[in-house]
């Protein structure tokens, strides 16, 4: 668990699950002929790619909300029987179920949905659950189609739920989200159809909670790597290179929940070559 003061709010990075490392060249299996760059060297010295399942909790006057919401208690059969702990996360952080007024979702995957709802009830009674429109739409509209089974089991399991019970606000980008503290999606398709990074503000400054955009900081300084659950390679591609871009001029702060605990925040800098490279905070 770590924790960054943004304003008059704190936002803190909870690790619900934390799989076995993977070959690198695994997760990023379109790249691997690109095995030894100096990216992939720096960030996954030993070769595996070194990831969690992040919930990001943003709390403000006493009031919760979450950015995406994890693996969920049960035994995920996709990976192999893990489980969450979230509750024992948001324990630990001096939080409970009863503070959470709003769940905000960067996309769809099960990693980022399972502690929404159980056995068709939500898991947090006094929250209302925010999604980015083209999300919701494409799900919608594909049904069984719109991902891989595992995706599609979770939103079976996880959202439909919600939606059932009138529980699920779908958001535009740059429109404010509904809820007591002042934020927005910002539009980074390619992970998924409608993959939004979820922005703060206050005053000039930005705080930004990332989503998928990236799965390991190599692909700040190396965008044209795309992770092996990306729906739309090319799209993500440009999303990440827009995306970063943005970080850098900006200077904002972004919370990345793949990434290692201790690397989770950070800005994005300047390279030595001129390209863009993940700076973590201290």
């Amino acid at each position: 668990m770590r924790k960054i003061q943004f304003g008059d709010a704190t936002l803190v990075t909870l690790t619900d699950a934390r799989p076995p490392p993977a070959d690198f060249r695994y997760a990023f299996a379109a790249h691997t002929a690109d095995f030894d760059a100096p990216a992939r060297q720096i960030w996954a010295p030993d070769g595996l790619f070194h990831t969690r399942f992040a919930v990001h909790a943003l709390v403000q006057d006493g009031a919760v909300t979450l950015i995406d919401a994890g693996i969920g208690p049960e035994p995920s059969a996709y990976f192999n029987g893990l489980s969450g702990r979230l509750d024992t996360e948001l324990a630990q952080a001096g939080l409970d179920a009863a503070m959470i007024t709003r769940v905000v979702f960067t996309h769809f995957h099960l990693d980022h949905v399972g502690w929404a709802s159980r056995e068709g009830r939500p898991c947090f009674p006094k929250a209302r659950y925010v999604a980015p429109e083209a999300e919701l739409a494409h799900w919608q509209r594909l049904g069984g189609e719109a991902a891989l089974p595992h995706h599609v089991a979770a939103f079976a399991r996880s959202i439909a739920p919600l939606l059932a019970q009138g529980l699920v606000d779908p958001v535009r980008p740059d429109h404010p989200l509904p809820g007591p503290l002042a934020l927005t999606y910002r539009s980074l398709p390619g992970h998924t159809a409608g993959h939004c990074a979820v922005i703060a503000a206050d005053g000039a400054r930005r705080l930004a909670i990332a989503g998928d955009s990236w799965h390991s900081p190599a692909q700040i300084e190396r965008p044209d790597w795309g992770h092996r659950a990306d729906a739309d390679p090319q799209a993500a591609s440009a999303a990440r290179r827009s995306f970063a871009r943005w970080a850098h001029d900006t200077g904002a702060v972004v919370a990345a929940g793949h990434f290692p605990e201790h690397q989770a925040f950070g800005r994005v800098a300047a390279g030595d070559d001129g390209g863009l490279v993940w700076e973590p905070l201290g």
